[in-house]
């Protein structure tokens, strides 16, 4: 208790901890909007690219040189069910929902990213460029 009893709460302190506490919940809020509008899936493979809302059930049977990779979407995520490809790590990856997540089944060579209407995250800097 003799801790306490000696610290001083100065008015500065006061402002500086109201704007550490403003800055976090603005950043907070930021990145809710950003996340906000139509969602796409947008698949990318070797005869071409497909573009679907994220909201829709549907199925596609994209080709690459080794076969086909099924890429399933349903209830707001998005899957890779099968592949040919040997270590199916792109069925482990699991289903992905928000804006910039991606799952790739590189050797078949097929793609697949979510993006939004309204954030524009071509050529954008994010965690995963680090």
């Amino acid at each position: 208790m003799k801790l306490f009893a000696k610290l001083h709460v100065r008015w500065l302190d006061i402002v500086i901890f109201g704007l550490a506490v403003a800055l976090v919940l603005g950043t907070f809020f930021l990145v809710l909007n950003r996340q906000s509008g139509t969602r796409y899936v947008h698949i990318t493979g070797e005869s071409g690219e497909w573009i679907a809302p994220l909201d829709k059930e549907a199925e596609y049977e994209v080709p690459g040189p080794l076969g086909t990779t099924v890429v399933h979407i349903h209830d707001g995520k998005v899957a890779i069910e099968d592949s040919p490809c040997r270590n199916k790590i792109c069925i482990l990856s699991g289903a992905i929902s928000e804006p910039g997540q991606w799952l790739a089944c590189l050797p078949n060579q097929v793609f697949v990213r979510i993006t939004s209407s309204e954030s524009n995250d071509e050529g954008s800097v994010d965690a995963g460029v680090f």
